[in-house]
């Protein structure tokens, strides 16, 4: 054998190894189609807002241009970041800090068959909430100010992967798979 053909065969076997495990790309989160198109009121949390909408597009999810369009809503109330001093050295002098970030929102979808009017009108307040822990060397300030806003950067997109997780999870699934089969014009239910 040619090793062309040994290393076809290779990448092969993998790529069907990787996708028969279920392994799914990092921006892959399998929302149901049925929650678009998607309203999402960003306040002034553009940011994450701006997070969110790349995710959306990577997963084919639609938005709404208004409310009464949209078969969801996403509406990201306020964020915030906060830190905290950990630990300090022996001069009184803080040494580790605490960075959190939170988001609240609420999350919204009508029921199938039912009108964006018809959608709960106070729906329930959620957050998330991530923290990271930072070293700070009084030698390296402009530094330690870069990295803490790519921490915050790095938790604003976690964050924005958890919200459509929660999306996800709220979302009504309409690849349910039919356990039945139809003999002579009867349904039977399949044993499994």
């Amino acid at each position: 054998m040619s090793s062309r053909y040994v290393h076809f065969l290779f990448f092969l076997w993998l790529t069907l190894v990787v996708s028969g495990c279920g392994f799914q790309l990092r921006g892959a989160l399998d929302i149901s189609p049925d929650v678009s198109p998607l309203y999402l009121q960003q306040n002034s949390v553009f940011e994450l807002a701006r997070e969110i909408k790349k995710l959306l597009a990577t997963n084919k999810i639609a938005l709404a241009e208004n409310p009464t369009q949209a078969n969801s809503q996403l509406v990201l109330l306020n964020e915030s970041k906060q830190n905290r001093v950990l630990s300090v050295d022996g001069n009184g002098r803080a040494r580790e800090y605490s960075l959190t970030y939170t988001v609240n929102f609420t999350i919204t979808i009508s029921k199938p068959g039912k009108q964006a009017e018809d959608v709960q009108a106070d729906p329930t307040q959620e957050t998330v909430s991530l923290s990271r822990t930072l070293l700070f060397d009084p030698d390296a300030v402009l530094a330690i100010a870069n990295e803490t806003e790519i921490l915050y950067r790095d938790m604003r997109r976690n964050a924005a992967r958890s919200i459509l997780l929660k999306l996800q999870a709220r979302s009504p699934k309409s690849s349910v798979p039919n356990n039945s089969q139809t003999v002579n014009g009867t349904d039977i239910d399949k044993v499994q």
